[in-house]
């Protein structure tokens, strides 16, 4: 199953623009870094210098986040299928090149895993704004793409966004339990709103 709904995604459902997009949004210097920048600009707006300490805290939630992804895929030493599979699966060919990843193993994505702890804790401490929705769906996009793109299997996605959800409301709970900074950012959400 894991197998066929990569191939549905990556062949069958296959489109140029498509390949442009997502190629696109799983791009670290071209997408994920300017993002964190207008997040930075956004919140700073927001909440002043309260925002700018709360990016700096999802920073260092998506740092943690990473290191995790890496060592749980040295553990686990899951193919990805673009190594796993060769020429089966169709690697994509934009300005935006994507090509398999140097490191081999690919359990959990960490692109997923990333997006999705920023979603929700964002989500969790923001009180769930209706601007937060943007973050889980840019998150699912983000973790489509990996798919879409041959370098994750769904099953590789959904560990990553599984587990990326489950830290991203831990640090949310254990943040609005101790930290003064998320609960100042959680009560001018209120307000503003």
């Amino acid at each position: 199953m894991d197998e066929y709904l990569l191939l549905l995604l990556n062949q069958t459902l296959a489109t140029p623009w498509l390949d442009v997009f997502f190629a696109w949004i799983s791009q670290h210097t071209f997408f994920s870094t300017p993002l964190l920048l207008l997040v930075l600009v956004f919140f700073a707006w927001r909440f002043g210098k309260d925002g700018v300490k709360f990016w700096f805290i999802t920073i260092l939630l998506i740092t943690l986040g990473d290191q995790l992804g890496v060592l749980l895929k040295d553990l686990t030493a899951q193919a990805r299928p673009c190594a796993a599979l060769g020429d089966t699966v169709r690697q994509v060919n934009t300005v935006f090149s994507i090509n398999c990843s140097r490191r081999l193993n690919g359990m959990p994505s960490n692109h997923a895993l990333n997006f999705f702890i920023f979603a929700t804790f964002s989500a969790y401490v923001l009180r769930w704004r209706s601007w937060c929705w943007s973050f889980g769906i840019l998150a699912a996009l983000v973790a489509l793409s990996r798919v879409y793109l041959g370098v994750h299997y769904p099953s590789q996605i959904l560990a990553g966004a599984a587990l990326g959800t489950g830290l991203g409301l831990l640090a949310g709970w254990w943040g609005m339990s101790r930290l003064a900074l998320v609960q100042r950012i959680a009560q001018s959400s209120n307000k503003s709103d």
